[in-house]
């Protein structure tokens, strides 16, 4: 494996070849990562200024115990308030870790390492992001609380190097790149592609993928994904995106598709033997995960960023409802409502399935992973109903706005149903997603849904067992 070598740099530093993106203002760390003769990665912090308890913002995930190794000698790795922390010995400039590369899906944040079956790699920059805490803050000391992580994040940059290609924010660079980690950070690719440019995004594609995927999913499927989602939330988005698409060849049967968006861009990857002979099934799945994925750019738009766990029903619900009708909307008039009732039929069943066993809010911790898709897709056709403007694309444009107007830009359940309340949903209607969403799961959940479908005027149909069978769905065929 060649050698490369991957540096979050100050601005101020300057040497031949290096060509440097987003460096508005000086950084505050170097972090210099590259893969080792073990195969692990050598991470190696420098300070501007000295520190001694840092935690990082991407700590959802309790994973860096299992893969960070102090290697300086001079701190420790620790697990305090929800955060990976780490405490130095004394305040210092540098610390420096071996890490094993995570190529694992987490919970909720990005996958650290993507690889690529022609020998590429993406590396997302967001995973080494920091900020300063401190011991009163980590202990809620005296009532201490601490800062949010995205706003006292340290500036950092992203310099790499390589002998391969370097693609980052839609760019080939050679050489050496210094580029500006934005909001959460995005994929670095370090390989021998290339970019292809399409009307409505860039791709990345891993060369060993079947023929198909290059010449009839990209250039066709893909694309009109992304020219019904422009049609739909009635604007492009600000820059065109990237999409790097990885290929774990056919070592399983099936399909398996991971991945999602990060920054302006898509980071997907996908193996197992049904993409060597692809069925309308195949083609369906990867239709609503790619029309899914690119729903959240559109969400994020501007630097929006997603509320908690808790709330994942907001942008997951709504990207299910977008995707699955701009499905239907590919579909002959009798094969699209046939589509809607078979997804909408299962899904129907989860969510209640999921508040049967508590709140919708510890569905995750209670390992029901699919609940705030099933019930926030509900949620999303209640709300379309609910609007004065049968719209959830331009509910979704105003909670964006109203968002950038934040200093902390994120759509939560308050600003959900505060904009709610200002399109024009009564506050009847905003009980009845309250009841399926809130803090307490409703006595009667089968009940509660079916309460708000009927009051959103979805009018839904069941069968004799009470499967969910029709419902009168939004139409944006049209757009």
């Amino acid at each position: 494996m060649k050698r490369l070598i991957f540096v979050f740099a100050w601005v101020f530093l300057t040497g031949a070849g290096q060509v440097y993106a987003q460096s508005n203002r000086s950084a505050d760390a170097v972090v210099t990562i590259g893969p080792d003769e073990s195969g692990n990665w050598l991470v190696e912090y420098s300070f501007a200024e000295p520190q001694q308890l840092l935690a990082f913002v991407q700590s959802g995930n309790d994973y860096r115990a299992a893969t960070w190794t102090v290697s300086s000698g001079n701190a420790n790795l620790a697990r305090a308030a929800g955060l990976d922390v780490i405490v130095l010995d004394q305040p210092a400039r540098k610390v420096a870790f071996s890490v094993i590369p995570l190529t694992s899906e987490l919970q909720g944040e990005a996958t650290p390492f993507m690889t690529f079956r022609d020998g590429a790699i993406a590396v997302h920059e967001g995973q080494f992001r920091l900020f300063p805490v401190t011991r009163s803050e980590i202990l809620g000391d005296d009532g201490e609380r601490l800062p949010d992580p995205d706003t006292a994040q340290l500036a950092m940059d992203t310099r790499i190097s390589s002998d391969r290609n370097i693609i980052a924010d839609g760019e080939v660079h050679q050489g050496t790149l210094t580029n500006r980690i934005e909001d959460g950070g995005t994929y670095i690719y370090i390989g021998k592609g290339e970019i292809r440019s399409f009307e409505h995004f860039d791709a990345v594609l891993d060369a060993t993928f079947p023929a198909w995927i290059g010449e009839r999913f990209m250039d066709s499927v893909l694309e009109r994904i992304f020219a019904a989602h422009e049609a739909r939330w009635g604007r492009a988005l600000d820059k065109k995106p990237t999409v790097m698409f990885a290929y774990k060849g056919e070592r399983a049967g099936g399909l398996s598709v991971k991945g999602g968006a990060a920054d302006d861009m898509l980071m997907v990857s996908a193996g197992g033997a049904r993409l060597n002979e692809p069925d309308s099934d195949t083609l369906a799945y990867l239709h609503w995960y790619f029309a899914h994925e690119a729903a959240h750019l559109f969400q994020s738009e501007g630097g929006v960023r997603f509320a908690g766990e808790g709330d994942a029903w907001i942008h997951e619900g709504a990207a299910n409802m977008m995707a699955y009708t701009q499905i239907a909307a590919t579909l002959n008039d009798e094969a699209g409502p046939r589509f809607l009732a078979s997804v909408y039929g299962g899904a129907f069943e989860e969510c209640v399935s999921a508040l049967e066993g508590g709140p919708l809010a510890s569905a995750r911790e209670r390992g029901v992973n699919s609940a705030h898709y099933a019930c926030g897709d509900f949620v999303a056709l209640a709300t379309d109903g609910f609007l004065r403007r049968r719209d959830i694309y331009s509910f979704w444009n105003t909670l964006i706005e109203r968002a950038l107007d934040m200093e902390s830009p994120r759509v939560d359940a308050g600003l959900y149903f505060n904009t709610l309340q200002l399109l024009g949903a009564t506050e009847g209607q905003r009980s009845l997603i309250q009841a399926i969403v809130g803090d307490e799961a409703p006595e009667n959940p089968r009940k509660a849904l079916i309460a708000m479908l009927e009051a959103a005027k979805l009018a839904p149909q069941f069968n004799a067992e009470g499967q969910l069978i029709s419902m009168d769905w939004p139409d944006y065929s049209a757009e």
